[in-house]
Parts: C-alpha cells; structure tokens; sequence
C-alpha cells in the first residue's frame, strides 16, 4: 500500500535533500582546501568512501525522480531542491575525479 502525498512528506524529502546538499558542499569544501594545502581531514578508511558514494548515487537516483507531484507550496520548493541537487553533486563527483 503506497502512502499518500502530503505537504509533510514534502517538507520531509526537502530536509533530506538540505543535508544532502551540505554533504556535497563539505565534500568539494574539504577537497578544496586539501589541493590548495590549505587543510587536510583525516582519513576515515574505506567504508567513509563507499557510505559516500553510495549517497551519490541514491542522491542522483532521488534528483533524477519525475514521479513526485509539484503542486503545493513544499512540493514545488523540492523540486527547485532536487534540480540543485542534482547539479551539486556532479559538481561533487567532477572534484573528487579531478582534484585528488
């Protein structure tokens, strides 16, 4: 049974999206400074990488959806997040191939 379309589940999926967002902004912020020597994280092993490629890919896969209405005020807020979105994290992926 598939649940209903409400402004919560809208306002949910935005938040989701919102940390999504500065998950790939900290990313391209850390590589960022890491190229110019300016900061380096430290290394969290093999499976940070995996956790966040993963996260890529599910962010892609939720960006690329065309089945979620845009009618309502939250709705139409998610899909200007979603587009955004969508464009971060290729902007992620570009940095952390080219500037490693």
């Amino acid at each position: 049974m598939a649940r209903e379309w409400t402004e919560a589940t809208a306002r949910n999926l935005c938040a989701v999206t919102g940390a999504l967002l500065v998950l790939c902004g900290a990313v391209i912020a850390g590589r960022v400074a890491a190229y110019k020597n300016l900061w380096r994280a430290p290394d969290l092993g093999v499976w940070a990488n995996i956790t966040l490629w993963i996260c890529l890919a599910a962010g892609i896969l939720f960006a690329m959806d065309r089945g979620l209405p845009r009618e309502e005020k939250w709705a139409a807020r998610l899909y200007w997040m979603r587009r955004l979105l969508l464009v971060t994290i290729f902007a992620t992926i570009g940095v952390l191939v080219y500037l490693k």
